[in-house]
């Protein structure tokens, strides 16, 4: 856990791209923590995962444009 002032976090973007994946970075102000910033770690793409987010049932064509009317009912 780093601890960095408001002033530092808002000068320097830097630090979120630099914490790791569950880290966690506490922005003070006038020496109490406003607020926590932690950068969560990215799931790995399993095949039910990839299965969850696909778009279609997987058997034969897709129809992109049913699937936006679709969308803009």
């Amino acid at each position: 856990m780093k601890k960095v002032t408001d002033r530092e976090f808002y000068d320097n973007a830097n630090l979120v791209d630099g914490l790791s994946g569950g880290e966690e970075l506490v922005v003070t102000a006038k020496g109490k923590p406003k607020f926590v910033v932690t950068r969560s770690t990215r799931p790995r793409m399993t095949r039910a995962l990839a299965e969850e987010r696909s778009v279609g049932t997987g058997k034969g064509t897709f129809d992109g444009t049913a699937f936006l009317r679709k969308l803009k009912k």
